[in-house]
């Protein structure tokens, strides 16, 4: 509109999106095959489950009453308007870190699916981990992927994790039904 968008201008397509999101989430909250399996692994190893997301909390109103019935609710949920700062800057992973009483971060296996959320794990000094397949960058069900040929999966796998490595993932993964894996490969390795 012939100038730089502004504070004001991101706050005007904040107030459409938002509202348009919170109609829409829920339908997109299907848990990852195997999700709820490494959830019973993590917890049978006394692990602390926190979630830092780039959703509000009025989005995520809607979303965790549908993760809730397919099992999963995690042990807290810090959303981006619970801080005054964002992805990819690390106060999600500190509130995190208090409100489970884990620490030190560098003990923290942060999971994400996007560039801002690898940051943000990098920022507070955790592992990091990225998902490739079942996330945002791929953006496929289960069932469109099962009908991709071989090499369009490992194409769209390998770009997916060479946006997460640049954000600084240590490690990435198909999805987090890869977790429970890597964390016995990490614990081998010492």
């Amino acid at each position: 509109f012939g100038h730089p968008p502004g504070d004001k201008d991101i706050d005007r397509v904040y107030d459409v999106f938002v509202p348009m999101n919170e109609k829409v989430a829920a339908d997109y909250a299907t848990l990852v095959p195997g999700a709820l399996e490494t959830i019973a692994y993590l917890k049978a190893r006394d692990s602390r489950i926190g979630s830092t997301t780039g959703h509000t909390r009025s989005i995520m109103a809607h979303v965790l009453p549908v993760a809730a019935r397919q099992g999963y609710e995690p042990e807290n949920l810090v959303c981006a308007d619970d801080l005054p700062e964002g992805r990819p800057a690390p106060l999600g992973m500190y509130k995190c870190f208090v409100d489970l009483g884990v620490y030190p971060p560098s003990s923290v296996i942060k999971v994400d699916d996007t560039e801002p959320g690898i940051g943000e794990g990098v920022a507070a000094g955790c592992v990091t981990v990225g998902v490739a397949l079942s996330g945002n960058y791929v953006g496929k069900t289960p069932a469109e992927l099962a009908c991709l040929p071989s090499d369009e999966i490992s194409a769209l796998r390998e770009a997916a994790a060479a946006k997460l490595r640049a954000a600084g993932a240590d490690h990435v993964i198909d999805t987090v039904a890869d977790l429970p894996k890597l964390i016995g490969t990490l614990e081998r390795s010492g």
